[in-house]
C-alpha cells in the first residue's frame, strides 16, 4: 500500500520571476511517497483541484505560492487526474474527489505527520470546512512520517461522504514530495513536475478507466 521511490533528476534554472516564495530551484533528490485508503472507490467521475498551494511556514497570515510555475505544477495534477479518466468539476460542490495542495516552506510549525490534527489552527489551511460541513479529517491509513522544508503535500478527499455534525472528511489518497533542506525556499517548477507525475505513476488504483 505504500511506496517510496527516489527520483534523481538534474537542477534546472528557472527562467522566470515570481512573488516570494519564489519558483527557483530545489535540490536534485526527490523521494516520493505515496499512500491511499484500501477500502476507497476511486472509479468515480469527477474531481476539483484547490485553485491555490497554500504556504505553510511561520507566517501568521494565509500565504500562497503565485505566478507560472505554481500554476504548472497544479496543471500537472489536473494533466494526471483527465489522464486516467477523470473530469474536472465545474466546482467542488459537484465533485466527488478533492484535491489539495501544500508547500512546507518552514518545518518551524510542526516537524511530524504523527497526528492528523497538525493543521488545527493554522492560518489559511484548506481545512475541512473548505470542503463542506464536515468536523474533521479521516486517515483510514496510518500517517508517521517527518517533513522537511522544500516538500510538497497533497490529499485527496471523499467528497460524497456523509457529511453533518461529527462527521469526518475521508482523506483517501496522499502524496509526500520531499528533497533536501538547503536553506533555500527556491523551488524548480521541473523537478516538482517530474514528482507530480511519479506520484501518479506508482499510483495505478487511480483510474476511472
Amino acid at each position: 500500500m505504500k511506496k517510496l521511490i527516489p527520483i534523481l533528476l538534474a537542477v534546472f534554472a528557472l527562467a522566470s520571476c515570481e512573488k516570494d516564495p519564489d519558483m527557483g530551484k530545489l535540490d536534485n533528490n526527490y523521494l516520493v511517497y505515496t499512500n491511499y485508503d484500501a477500502k476507497a472507490d476511486f472509479k468515480v467521475p469527477t474531481f476539483y483541484l484547490a485553485p491555490q498551494i497554500l504556504v505553510i511556514n511561520d507566517s501568521k497570515e494565509p500565504e500562497y505560492l503565485e505566478g507560472e510555475g505554481a500554476e504548472q505544477i497544479l496543471a500537472a495534477y489536473t494533466d494526471n487526474m483527465e489522464a486516467r479518466g477523470y473530469e474536472a468539476a465545474v466546482d467542488k460542490e459537484s465533485a466527488d474527489l478533492g484535491i489539495q495542495v501544500s508547500y512546507i516552506a518552514s518545518t518551524y510549525y510542526f516537524t511530524s505527520y504523527t497526528q492528523p490534527e497538525w493543521w488545527w489552527g493554522y492560518p489559511g489551511y484548506w481545512g475541512p470546512s473548505y470542503w463542506g460541513n464536515w468536523g474533521g479529517w479521516y486517515y483510514p491509513y496510518a500517517i508517521t512520517y517527518s517533513y522537511s522544508t522544500n516538500s510538497f503535500l497533497t490529499e485527496m478527499v471523499n467528497l460524497q461522504a456523509e457529511e453533518g455534525s461529527g462527521k469526518k472528511l475521508p482523506v483517501v489518497w496522499t502524496s509526500y514530495l520531499t528533497g533536501f533542506e538547503t536553506g533555500s525556499k527556491l523551488i524548480n517548477r521541473t523537478l516538482a513536475i517530474e514528482a507530480v507525475n511519479q506520484s501518479f505513476t506508482q499510483s495505478p488504483y487511480l483510474t476511472n478507466k
